[in-house]
């Protein structure tokens, strides 16, 4: 299911909590798939990557969602035990 800008802004209103986590950018395999690895074992949830701490989205150019989506892949599958699967979104903001 793809995410409306406007569902964005609603989730990003609520804040950061045990389901959802803001993260301007990703550089580390290992961090990310800690982060990933937690929300499994929570029952699921959701990193939103090019959006600061307090809910304002950041935004990320072309050249940086290819590198997160390789990043997300590679740690999901590489770093984490047993692998995960995690389904990404891109959503263009005005």
């Amino acid at each position: 299911m793809d995410m409306t800008e406007t569902e964005l802004l609603q989730l990003l209103a609520r804040g950061e909590d045990s389901r959802h986590q803001f993260k301007r950018d990703a550089t580390n395999a290992d961090s990310l798939a800690a982060e990933l690895a937690a929300l499994a074992n929570s029952g699921g949830g959701c990193v939103l990557l090019g959006v600061a701490d307090d809910g304002s989205v950041l935004g990320l150019d072309a050249a940086a969602v290819r590198r997160l989506n390789q990043l997300l892949s590679n740690a999901a599958s590489q770093h984490v035990r047993p692998p995960l699967s995690p389904v990404s979104h891109n959503v263009l903001t005005a």
